[in-house]
């Protein structure tokens, strides 16, 4: 099981309140982007080949059983390897680690939506085969 979340792009504004909401609740660190040129949202979305753990020295990247690839910090050596083979560019390296959308699985444990979904009040994003999904 691999989740994602999908964004209704014919009727999204672009107004990025997803990212703020994101960005304000992992301390100033915005775990997903959006494209205002392309009205995109983007973020994690467990992609097929998962070079990002595939390359992981450590295995710091892994999958959570909820199906979505998260980082360790505590085993994350900043290699910058997952950062490099993403190919949506989610990976960041911030203070030495990798950090990326982790969907908010602390969340959706409580059975509560990510921030950002949670964020976009006209319902233009929605979390698919996830907990809430």
């Amino acid at each position: 099981m691999t989740m994602h979340i999908e964004q209704n792009r014919d009727e999204c504004r672009g107004c990025a309140v997803c990212v703020a909401a994101c960005r304000k609740q992992h301390g100033g660190v915005a775990m997903s982007t959006f494209h205002k040129s392309i009205n995109e949202f983007i973020n994690c979305v467990s992609c097929r080949d998962l070079s990002c753990i595939r390359l992981c020295p450590t295995g710091a990247m892994h999958m959570h059983f909820l199906g979505v690839p998260v980082v360790d910090p505590d085993e994350c050596l900043g290699c910058g390897y997952c950062v490099d083979a993403c190919r949506n560019h989610v990976p960041q390296l911030i203070d030495g680690k990798a950090v990326k959308c982790d969907m908010c699985v602390d969340r959706q444990l409580q059975g509560k939506a990510p921030y950002c979904v949670k964020a976009c009040r006209r319902g233009r994003l929605k979390l698919i085969d996830g907990v809430l999904g």
